[in-house]
């Protein structure tokens, strides 16, 4: 019974369903609605929106002409990414153009506008043209945040081309001219540039891995194909639409060097291409008048007037921004481009070098700076769990900015370490004890012998008898300049402690770049105006130890440890207030000692020898060519403590009696390879001057293919493939050849070729895909 029922309703279901369909079908369908242009008072037009729904078959100087015609009739105002400046141009009596410029989009521009507008004209309807969903929902709530949300109509991108523009019309007929080498080199700058700036708002967006990892080697290939320009310095964007348009260039003459340079594509247009033509139609805009009006004249003297007043500028970005910004004083900020470190003293021991109007005392154990803060201070920073020595002083504060903490994964000698350095700050003679967190240290910490104090989760401020020390441990920055009691606290005091430094000063790591933190050097110039403390304790790179003047503060980067990743201790501690008359001296210089030039004693031929280097973080690769190009030889070495030591190892086990005359490094910055090859020169393994530092991209793109080199875990798989064919006539190629040998094997090839001891192509690739090492062997050895 129960299996009938549900028959029959089933049955019932369908017989409904037919019915209905047969209803639909009988009853007269509704006309589809016919397309009309946009009707307001006002219409703003996405101009870049617009083209893209129309695949660019419409240029933006059609646009422009047919958005004229419209014009006749209806007031607009027609938006475009880009040109050379932001500006509010007329072109016809009810047409203006304002060009975004090179500081804010198109869509920022519309949202400025629409808030401006509708709080200006509390009766004017404003109409905008744009089919991008993210505009659209800012613009209803600027509409809405002034109750004008009914003046407000959003009009499609597809139907204003299909009621207002002629694709047929879109083309602009150019002539077909030569390209100026001068126009493409200038295009292919704005190229890397562009593609640069894309690859920096990718890694800045939040996106899931897989998503930014696609698309950060899209454009990493992008940059990889543009025959290595990307390695040069390229001008601004606005110097090179100023020097393109400024010259006297015509269209023809640009599109004929963005087809040189790769765009021109059917279908598609590069923010590169955008930023060219929008420069070429801003120029010839400029200049031109029309009748006034009183909305369109109000809107262009607005829009042109934030272009000369920061405030205004800045009140309007934040009415419209997504979302809060942070709390930065942007008048404060200015100088933070010309902060950098003041002439100094070169010093071996103390890379950073000293303030030039500062007396400091350079010893073998450390350095004695004069009284700063009333009271003797020793700093220490960055010694990582190795051996310290005693200190050859006491006083009343001994400050540790962090990273005492064994770079290692193994417990046991992180424990032993830790035990030791305990044991250490309980031998020192001071009074007053503070450890600092680093990036390598852990949260929980307790110093039981020493009962010093660790600063490890939280900011705060440390009084010693008047003497104010406000820290701030690693990863408690972040939020700093959102907190105005903490910059409250941070100019009050008399010390300021990090573990990092601020970006521009003392933090140059050894591949020249700034690793400072943001954070700490906007808290410090948001807080400190005439007061400020008076000592900055960091540490944290350890290749700018040393000493800089910023204002009325001195900033001392304490760090010991050698250049990059932590070895060894290469330098003393920072002494700030020691007696200076007890300070332990330097022992004299030995009277100099006449030179005398030995012979070089070679085994073997004394024939040239090209040895190749490359530096890994953890491990070491040679191999060494003879003057043919032909692979003698490779090895590879391991040593955690002493990178130098680790070449050496490999190179006497290549080079077996024999000297080398060229040695060409690569993996690390110039510090490390002209350590590693003090290193080689000390034992007597090389009969050159100074090695040569190249890089990576160089011989990838001459030895790789494009598809190889787009990210360096892909260019290390090809080398792999391409240094077994090289090294397979050796013996001991399969157990011996890790990444690194591999590495040195093929670049020390390319290198025998940049000198012209081979002539052939190291790799010829054939239609298929399929690739042939050309290996050499040597004939006598």
């Amino acid at each position: 019974m129960r299996q009938h029922k549900v028959r029959s309703r089933a049955a019932l279901h369908l017989l409904l369903l037919r019915a209905a369909g047969a209803l639909q079908a009988v009853a007269p369908r509704k006309a589809a609605p016919v397309l009309a242009p946009p009707t307001a008072d006002l219409v703003l037009i996405d101009g870049d929106n617009v083209r893209g729904k129309t695949a660019f078959a419409v240029s933006a100087q059609s646009l422009l002409a047919q958005t004229r015609t419209f014009a006749v009739t209806q007031d607009a105002v027609l938006y475009i990414d880009h040109g050379l400046a932001a500006e509010c141009l007329a072109v016809d009596d009810k047409l203006r153009v304002v060009f975004a410029g090179t500081a804010q989009s198109a869509d920022d521009c519309i949202v400025r506008d629409v808030a401006y507008l509708l709080e200006e004209n509390p009766s004017l309807s404003v109409s905008v043209v744009t089919s991008d969903s993210g505009l659209i929902a800012r613009c209803r709530k600027a509409a809405r945040a002034r109750g004008r949300n009914g003046r407000l109509d959003i009009c499609g991108s597809v139907r204003f081309a299909e009621t207002v523009l002629d694709e047929a019309l879109g083309a602009d007929a150019v002539d077909h001219v030569s390209a100026n080498e001068d126009h493409v080199a200038v295009a292919k700058a704005l190229q890397v540039s562009t593609e640069r700036a894309s690859l920096k708002r990718v890694r800045n967006k939040r996106l899931t891995k897989k998503r930014r990892k696609g698309t950060t080697n899209d454009v990493t290939a992008s940059l990889a194909s543009l025959n290595g320009l990307n390695d040069k310095p390229i001008k601004t964007p606005d110097a090179a639409l100023e020097e393109l348009v400024s010259n006297g260039a015509t269209l023809p003459q640009l599109e004929a060097a963005i087809r040189q340079a790769g765009g021109g594509l059917r279908g598609r247009e590069k923010t590169w291409e955008r930023c060219v033509r929008a420069a070429y139609l801003h120029k010839c805009l400029r200049g031109k008048t029309a009748a006034p009006h009183k909305v369109l004249d109000g809107l262009a003297v607005y829009v042109n007037k934030l272009m000369t007043s920061r405030a205004l500028a800045r009140e309007a970005v934040l009415k419209t921004a997504k979302r809060p910004p942070r709390l930065k004083v942007k008048k404060r900020l200015e100088p933070l481009k010309q902060l950098k470190q003041i002439e100094s003293v070169s010093s071996k021991t103390w890379p950073g070098g000293w303030p030039v109007d500062v007396s400091v005392i350079e010893t073998p154990r450390g350095a004695f700076l004069p009284d700063l803060v009333n009271c003797s201070v020793a700093l220490v920073s960055d010694t990582h769990g190795f051996r310290i020595d005693d200190l050859p002083m006491k006083g009343d504060v001994l400050i540790h900015a962090g990273d005492f903490w064994l770079d290692t994964q193994n417990r046991n000698r992180n424990a032993k370490a830790f035990e030791d350095f305990d044991a250490w700050l309980y031998r020192q003679d001071f009074t007053h004890k503070i450890v600092l967190r680093g990036n390598h240290d852990p949260v929980r910490c307790e110093f039981k012998a020493s009962n010093a104090t660790y600063i490890a989760a939280k900011r705060q401020t440390i009084d010693i008898n008047g003497l104010k020390v406000y820290c701030v441990p690693h990863g408690s920055a972040v939020s700093l300049t959102k907190d105005f009691k903490a910059l409250k606290e941070l100019r009050d005091a008399d010390i300021l402690l990090t573990h990092a430094p601020p970006r521009g000063t003392l933090d140059t790591t050894y591949e020249g770049n700034n690793a400072g933190s943001k954070a700490l050097r906007d808290a410090y110039y948001n807080a400190c105006d005439d007061e400020a403390p008076t000592l900055w304790v960091c540490g944290h790179i350890h290749e700018s130890a040393g000493a800089a003047r910023v204002g009325a503060t001195t900033i001392i980067n304490a760090g010991m440890a050698n250049a990059g990743r932590a070895k060894r201790l290469d330098r003393g501690f920072v002494a700030v207030g020691a007696d200076l008359a007890e300070a332990p001296r330097a022992p004299p210089s030995p009277p100099p000692v006449e030179e005398v030039e030995e012979e070089l004693t070679m085994v073997g031929p004394a024939l040239p020898r090209l040895l190749a280097v490359d530096l890994g973080e953890k491990t070491v690769g040679v191999a060494l060519y003879d003057e043919q190009g032909a692979l003698l030889d490779f090895a590879a070495a391991t040593d955690e403590e002493d990178g130098a030591r680790a070449v050496v190892a490999a190179a006497e086990r290549c080079l077996g009696g024999r000297q080398a005359t060229v040695v060409v490094c690569e993996g690390t910055g110039r510090l490390l390879a002209d350590e590693a090859f003090d290193a080689l020169s000390q034992s007597g393994l090389v009969a050159c001057e100074a090695p040569h530092v190249i890089n990576p991209d160089e011989w990838r793109a001459a030895v790789l293919a494009p598809r190889e080199r787009v990210n360096a875990k892909k260019a290390k798989h090809a080398a792999r493939l391409v240094a077994r064919q090289l090294a397979g006539g050796l013996e001991h190629w399969r157990e011996d050849l890790t990444t690194d040998a591999a590495e040195a094997c093929v670049f020390g090839a390319w290198a025998c070729t940049e000198l012209g001891w081979r002539d052939d192509a190291i790799v010829e690739r054939f239609s298929n895909g399929d690739l042939r090492v050309v290996a050499k062997r040597p004939l006598v050895d």
